[in-house]
């Protein structure tokens, strides 16, 4: 934002602000404390710090899969550690990609209902892990004799 004023109206000058921000989804809300914003006295628009938009990204993303009944970030990483597995090997055990199991994780995206599901019924029954890991290594196998 150039010399501190608004890239909206282009006229007014930027007051940088420290409030409390509330935010609703499905009838639930949460409030982020500390949330930065730069007001322009002249339009009244709002435009949010970079930094604040980085940091309450997290929290809204964990906020929505917690009101829609999905694992949170924390909690899809506390399974997969509890099963002894890295985010690549649990990628590859899942589907769907390690960016995206990576992003699940650092709470960046929610998971389907069906990916949610399977990780909590990893969760509760983990023996389910190595019928899994058996389907993989067949099918790696039918692969490599299809090709060779």
């Amino acid at each position: 934002m150039k010399d501190n004023i608004c890239p909206i109206c282009g006229k007014g000058p930027l007051k940088k602000e420290v409030i409390e921000e509330k935010f609703a989804y499905k009838g639930e809300t949460i409030t982020i404390p500390d949330y930065v914003i730069s007001k322009c006295d002249l339009c009244n628009e709002t435009i949010v710090d970079k930094g604040t938009l980085k940091s309450s990204a997290k929290l809204l993303k964990n906020f929505k899969c917690k009101v829609d009944g999905l694992l949170t970030g924390g909690e899809i990483k506390e399974i997969r550690r509890k099963l002894g597995f890295t985010q690549e090997q649990m990628s590859e055990i899942l589907g769907g990609g390690l960016k995206s199991f990576a992003r699940y994780e650092t709470g960046q995206i929610c998971q389907s209902k069906a990916m949610d599901n399977l990780l909590r019924i990893l969760d509760r029954f983990p023996q389910v892990v190595h019928l899994i890991q058996k389907k993989i290594r067949e099918q790696s196998k039918r692969l490599h004799r299809g090709l060779a």
